[in-house]
């Protein structure tokens, strides 16, 4: 309670952070388990000459089917979606490199960031870089524990617990999910700084050749 009235404090404070929550959606299955349809491959609907493919899911265990609040996923900075056990979803991206971050909330918030360089986060339980190429499907699996139990004490968890899987491996487990209402977008790669700043410098030289060419044929007679 004290974090998350820390976190409250920072929000009033400084109006222009980027804020890490996920509230109205962080319920666990415990609470809310996933609704959606049964697994169903995405086959092809989707633009594979010029995207890849990612399906994201977590099998059913005692732990994860028993969350009250289950954990946000972030991709490129962005929230895409919080991960349920017994729950999938799938994504196109962009070819490029992309950053999944997975991040515990406390009562929906689970972090804050002041710039590029300065934040806080309560817990980050993962992390991974994805380089995807068009025409490419991937299997990211998120679990918590290796080895699931009936009785909590038994159970062995994972250090690792987001990894890209084999297909066979996936689909395995995956036909026994259901679908998370949330995802079926196209999500963007981030340009990096460099790419910025040409795109900033080449606005900059366009906006001044429209300016040179305004004045050179302004003419007051």
């Amino acid at each position: 309670m004290i974090r998350i009235g820390l976190l409250m404090l920072m929000v009033v404070l400084l109006p222009g952070c980027t804020i890490y929550h996920a509230i109205g959606d962080d319920f666990g299955s415990y609470v809310a388990p996933p609704s959606g349809q049964e697994f169903q491959p995405v086959g092809y609907r989707w633009d594979y000459e010029h995207t890849a493919l990612i399906y994201v899911y977590r099998p059913g265990t005692t732990w994860s089917n028993d969350e009250l609040e289950t954990p946000s996923f972030y991709m490129n900075d962005e929230r895409l979606f919080n991960i349920k056990g017994d729950g999938y979803t799938w994504y196109e991206l962009e070819p490029g490199n992309h950053e999944i971050i997975i991040r515990r909330p406390l009562m929906g918030l689970s972090g804050i960031k002041f710039s590029d360089t300065v934040g806080f986060t309560l817990k980050e339980v993962a992390q991974l870089e994805l380089n995807a190429e068009a025409g490419k499907v991937y299997y990211l699996r998120y679990s918590e524990v290796d080895q699931d139990a009936a009785l909590f004490k038994n159970m062995t968890f994972n250090k690792n617990p987001l990894e890209v899987v084999t297909p066979d491996i996936a689909l395995a487990e995956i036909k026994q999910t259901q679908m998370i209402h949330h995802g079926r977008g196209l999500v963007s790669v981030t340009p990096d700084t460099e790419d910025l700043r040409l795109a900033e410098a080449q606005q900059m030289e366009q906006m001044q050749e429209a300016e040179a060419t305004t004045e050179s044929s302004w003419n007051p007679f």
